[in-house]
């Protein structure tokens, strides 16, 4: 098994887990963890876990090469992602739709791509080096 296709299991793997995380009744577990801080909390986990998604999309759609086009595409998978599953909570009684969150998603892919050019670009240096 090559390297892009763990990330690309990786990146599978982690997405599910974002679409699961986001149809499925978490009001309960949030109140718990986030001790009142609901909207902080949440807005904070929706970005973190897009960092993690457009980093791993990057690398899962070809390596370790930093590609404009390829930058792109994994943003856009990202906020596809994010974008379906605000509206698919749209419909469900226990959870609703925000813009905030597709924002904060979208924010977070693209830093994660920022985090996987620099990784990229530093292991490029050291293999010249």
């Amino acid at each position: 098994m090559t390297g892009t296709t763990r990330w690309r299991i990786a990146a599978a793997i982690w997405a599910a887990f974002i679409f699961i995380s986001g149809v499925v009744p978490t009001q309960g577990l949030v109140a718990a963890v986030s001790e009142g801080h609901d909207d902080a909390f949440t807005t904070a986990a929706h970005f973190a876990v897009y960092v993690g998604l457009g980093f791993m999309l990057a690398v899962a759609l070809g390596g370790w090469t930093v590609s404009p086009r390829r930058l792109l595409l994994a943003l856009v998978l990202a906020a596809a992602l994010g974008g379906a599953i605000e509206l698919v909570q749209g419909p469900l009684p226990y959870r609703d739709t925000q813009l905030s969150d597709f924002l904060m998603d979208v924010a977070g892919a693209a830093v994660g791509l920022v985090a996987f050019s620099a990784v990229a670009r530093g292991q490029r240096t050291r293999s010249h080096a």
